[in-house]
């Protein structure tokens, strides 16, 4: 698929343009993206109740199993609500009709195969890249780390333990950014070719691949962006809840913990429209054989 150059500032535009992108028919795109964080929950709340019924609260084979596949189901399940989520904002913007329950059209469509084979793939690269970052952290800074992640777990409210220096700082940080960018890049756009264009899977990963490669600039700036919006919007997050905890919870908790709980869906929702959005946008720009949508009017600000 031909693949079109892009300048190094036409990621600002994406990310205006996707913080814009819920203005054309906001029913529909936050309607799915509340629709994908239940989905996801229900998943989660349904693991919950089978490490119960087979656990009985203790820790063990079966609920360790269960605990694994459900992990694996949420890998694969993303992608394909992922993608139906491009599919509403996509066809939001083209201005034709569609609602919230479209986010499952890739399963009508004969795609969430395809898509959850994205989620496999990504399963495949956090593990290699495990195993490649393991070699360049050391055994020594492993070992702290698994110790201090596991005393995290079992008492949150314990400082951490200092970590030791990896064995290739230099070469650890530039393979995370790399793994992370090519990451992130590949499934963003593999998703959005095989949700849009209907391109086999190793088509979308070839394509998803180069692009990442002749548009690294754009790209990379982008990932950046968004990754900076992401960590500032969850800081201003956690201050208003705590907020909300103090206030509310001095006078009702359990309201309290129902507007979190509220707020926190609501947040998420709009994180999935804007980085979704920001995929759509990229796949839109990148791929010239893919239709093309009207272009929001307002590229340089943000609309309120």
């Amino acid at each position: 698929m031909p693949i079109r150059p892009l300048p190094p500032l036409q990621a600002w535009h994406w990310l205006v343009q996707a913080i814009n992108l819920g203005m054309r028919n906001p029913r529909a795109i936050f309607g799915a993206a509340l629709l994908l964080v239940g989905s996801l929950y229900a998943m989660v709340m349904a693991s919950g109740v089978l490490v119960a019924l087979f656990g009985g609260g203790e820790v063990s084979t079966p609920t360790l199993l269960i605990t694994l596949l459900m992990v694996v189901a949420i890998f694969m399940m993303m992608p394909v609500l992922a993608g139906g989520l491009m599919h509403v904002i996509a066809e939001a913007e083209a201005g034709r009709p569609t609602a919230a329950r479209d986010l499952y059209r890739p399963f009508a469509l004969g795609r969430a195969g395809r898509l959850a084979a994205l989620g496999g793939l990504q399963i495949l690269l956090m593990a290699g890249g495990m195993l490649i970052t393991r070699q360049l952290a050391g055994e020594a800074y492993m070992a702290a780390y698994n110790e201090a992640l596991n005393s995290i777990m079992q008492n949150p409210q314990q400082a951490p333990a200092q970590l030791p220096a990896p064995a290739h700082p230099v070469l650890m940080f530039v393979w995370q950014v790399c793994l992370n960018y090519f990451t992130a890049i590949t499934m963003l756009l593999g998703i959005a070719l095989i949700a849009l264009s209907n391109s086999s899977v190793l088509a979308a990963i070839k394509s998803a691949a180069l692009a990442a490669v002749r548009n690294l600039a754009a790209n990379f700036l982008a990932i950046t962006l968004f990754f900076v919006l992401t960590m500032l919007s969850a800081v201003l997050l956690s201050m208003v809840l705590s907020m909300v905890m103090l206030l509310l919870g001095a006078l009702f908790m359990p309201l309290a913990l129902l507007v979190t709980f509220v707020l926190g869906m609501c947040f998420a929702a709009v994180l999935l429209v804007i980085v979704c959005g920001g995929g759509y946008l990229i796949w839109r720009d990148t791929f010239t054989a893919a239709p093309e949508a009207p272009t929001p009017a307002t590229q340089g600000r943000i609309e309120l």
